[in-house]
């Protein structure tokens, strides 16, 4: 009796280990304030992915040279902004970087001689942006890793050979890319990751700057640059362990999800210790019986 009122324990705590597993992973889908997080309405939802949609034809009209419909377009996107709750979907920073890209692509659109090369950064942020929005888990800005990944080692050969003229020109190539995907990053990660990113650039800038170009400190920039990058896109396997696989619209369904099967399991093998336990001759017994 002593090993099946063991065996009955330890599947107790397991379950309970279970529930609490599953507490604390509905408990993510609270604020700070520790208070439950508002659900996005859906209504909210069909109207970004309805903004998304215009972003995509904005872009498409301007890659073909649609220079009127595009800006059409661009007018319809600022138009829908203010319709829409952005709680629950992005941060301050997010919000204010898609309304700051709306706005610049606003001046070229409207420049008395349009620039095709400036209209297509222009849309290329807005669209990525809006993207960024409806896309949590795989935004379309991500595919941009192996260009800026790339940017950046050429950038890195530029200082190891000290040719400060050709680093001061890669790095333009390095600091474009990253203002394309930029609004995008305030929106899909925390604003103050993004600021160390900026800050880092600033740095190299400087230093690229100097002369003589500061070579040791620029190694060192690039080094760390590598790392803020890896980051962001999370490249980092830690990071990447953390990254829900379901819908983030749906965390409660997932968690729960999550702990019936570790609930199915437990129970499953407390079953199989106590069948495994009844085979057990209990010892205490066997001695008691041969005093008597």
């Amino acid at each position: 009796m002593l090993i099946y009122s063991g065996m009955k324990r330890l599947t107790t705590t397991l379950v309970l280990a279970a529930v609490v597993s599953i507490s604390s992973a509905c408990g993510a889908n609270t604020n700070t304030n520790g208070q439950a997080a508002k659900p996005i309405d859906p209504d909210q939802v069909q109207r970004i992915e309805f903004l998304n949609q215009i972003a995509d034809d904005m872009y498409k009209q301007t890659m073909d040279g649609q220079v009127t419909e595009a800006r059409n377009k661009l007018m319809q996107i600022s138009d829908q902004i203010p319709k829409i709750h952005f709680e629950g979907i992005t941060s301050v920073e997010g919000l204010n970087a898609l309304t700051e890209s709306i706005t610049q692509a606003k001046r070229v659109y409207n420049a008395v001689a349009f620039s095709p090369e400036e209209g297509q950064i222009a849309v290329a942020k807005i669209r990525l942006a809006t993207d960024a929005l409806t896309h949590k888990n795989q935004p379309m800005w991500l595919q941009y890793y192996k260009v800026i990944q790339n940017d950046t080692n050429v950038l890195n050969q530029d200082i190891k050979a000290d040719k400060q003229q050709e680093a001061l020109a890669n790095f333009g190539k390095l600091s474009q890319h990253i203002a394309i995907i930029h609004p995008s990053l305030l929106i899909s990660r925390d604003a103050a990751s993004v600021e160390k990113l900026d800050s880092l650039l600033v740095f190299l800038r400087n230093n690229l700057n100097s002369k003589p170009m500061s070579t040791r400190q620029l190694e060192s920039g690039i080094e760390n640059l590598n790392h803020i990058l890896d980051d962001l896109f999370l490249k980092n396997k830690d990071a990447i362990a953390f990254v829900p696989i379901t819908d983030p619209r749906q965390p409660i369904i997932w968690s729960l999800g999550i702990g019936l099967i570790i609930v199915s399991v437990l129970s499953f093998a407390g079953w199989r210790m106590y069948q495994s336990g009844r085979h057990f001759v209990p010892v205490k017994q066997a001695k008691e019986s041969e005093h008597r």
